[in-house]
């Protein structure tokens, strides 16, 4: 049986969460750590955009109204209001675990795994077998594209994740929601109105008791049992604390980065 690292973490500022994740995937790349999933929270109501996404989708001005934190982040994918929900990222290279650097199977595995973990706490959900699907609008919501591997409960997208490939490894985020707020979604993008996002759908719509704490252990379990691995509870070493330091005051906090496009 393989060993990997679960790094368990309370509330971070968008910026470090985006930094650390990028830290410890260069770790993991680099060989310095082994695999490693870390389920997070934010400190505060945060907007995140994809790598490639264009800052013009979101409303600026009640971004800063609310006060919401604007990151972008170093996969792909579009727009998430992360503010009731469990976050989560992924780091191995392509020689450990089960991955092989085959974009759509590397998906595969660990969409079963978040399957899975919704399964245990008694979420009927399924995975998305098809690529993405769209009537030629391509709305900036993350939870708006269905596409390979994504899961999802009666018809309804429940996990928005998105991935940065290496040449040797990966890095998948994740976001998990336990509420949906379809009104402010809607007043943080620059798209239609709130109807575009009755697809989208949270898990305490179908288990209204569950916690971070379950969650977190359902998903525990079910990426030790899917990967065929055992999860060791860790932290971040001091290697990564510093390079995600850095990366959160050079990069993930400049208005150059987060402004990239």
């Amino acid at each position: 049986m393989e060993f990997a690292r679960i790094i368990v973490q309370e509330h971070n500022s968008a910026f470090f969460n985006m930094a650390l994740d990028e830290a410890i995937s260069e770790a993991v790349i680099e060989k310095l750590s082994p695999p490693t999933l870390r389920i997070y929270k934010w400190d505060k109501p945060s907007v995140s955009i994809g790598y490639f996404q264009k800052i013009g989708d979101i409303n600026l001005d009640h971004c800063a109204e609310r006060d919401y934190p604007l990151v972008r982040r170093p996969t792909g994918g579009r727009a998430i209001l992360h503010e009731s929900e469990l976050t989560y990222s992924f780091s191995s290279r392509y020689d450990s675990l089960s991955f092989k650097g085959r974009l759509l199977e590397d998906y595969s595995i660990i969409s079963k795994a978040l399957l899975s973990g919704l399964k245990l706490i008694g979420v009927d959900a399924m995975n998305s077998l098809s690529r993405e699907r769209g009537n030629g609008h391509k709305n900036p919501a993350c939870f708006k594209a269905v596409s390979y591997g994504e899961v999802t409960v009666e018809g309804k997208k429940v996990i928005g994740s998105a991935q940065k490939r290496y040449s040797n490894g990966l890095l998948q985020q994740g976001s998990i929601l336990l509420n949906f707020n379809a009104e402010e979604l809607h007043k943080v993008l620059r798209c239609g109105d709130e109807e575009d996002f009755s697809d989208i759908g949270s898990i305490r719509e179908y288990a209204p008791e569950i916690t971070f704490d379950k969650l977190k252990s359902s998903l525990k379990e079910a990426f030790e049992t899917e990967l065929g691995i055992k999860l060791i509870a860790d932290k971040p070493s001091k290697h990564e604390m510093k390079c995600a330091k850095e990366l959160n005051i050079k990069k993930y906090s400049s208005n150059e980065w987060n402004s990239l496009r």
